[in-house]
């Protein structure tokens, strides 16, 4: 899929083509259960990746390394925030949980609905913003078409690498997103890409 999204730009797009030119290949994340998927995005939300790593890491030990929505219930709030989670956060995992269900079985259910429909209902829980939907979207469910005009990466990418003049509106950033359909997914992971060193960034 990356050589298509390349093809696209390529013609579309040749300002973003010059920036991932160099780039290795990237691929789409692989999907992950749904409840999980959710809870390391919760974790995740306002760290640094690595930041982010080590709490998911801690929150997984402190539930046995079974990350459903009973062992959740079960733990209570006190055993995830000692495993690093802020009382917010501890608050939005718990109600994920309480809105999963046993098995998760609420949660698989809306895979089998529209997504925005499935969209609407995520919305609805306690801590699931925009930025959260749109990243279990894209690492949770690996959809191809995703993109995050919120994220603050993808907005300092952007800047940084195709001019955008800084702090815009959202509208803007998603706008000039709309050329890198149906791959907003993969644009997205090219974007946070450049933001890492040359030495690691570039391939020869």
């Amino acid at each position: 899929m990356d050589e298509e999204f390349r093809a696209l730009v390529q013609k579309e797009d040749p300002q973003m083509h010059a920036v991932i030119a160099r780039h290795p290949n990237l691929h789409l994340p692989s999907p992950r259960p749904p409840f999980d998927a959710l809870v390391r995005i919760v974790g995740a939300q306002q760290l640094s990746v690595k930041a982010a790593a080590t709490v998911v890491s801690r929150v997984e030990a402190a539930l046995d390394g079974q990350v459903t929505p009973q062992q959740v219930l079960d733990a209570g709030p006190d055993v995830l925030r000692r495993a690093g989670l802020s009382g917010a956060k501890s608050r939005s995992v718990t109600a994920i949980a309480q809105f999963a269900g046993t098995d998760a079985v609420c949660l698989e259910r809306l895979l089998e609905t529209p997504w925005v429909d499935a969209r609407a209902s995520l919305l609805k829980i306690r801590g699931i913003g925009p930025w959260s939907v749109d990243m279990y979207a894209m690492f949770g469910l690996g959809m191809a078409d995703v993109f995050s005009s919120g994220d603050l990466g993808l907005r300092v990418a952007m800047e940084t690498h195709l001019n955008l003049t800084p702090k815009q509106k959202p509208a803007v950033y998603d706008q000039r997103a709309l050329s890198w359909r149906p791959y907003r997914t993969l644009a997205s992971l090219h974007l946070w890409h450049s933001l890492k060193p040359a030495s690691e960034r570039f391939v020869d």
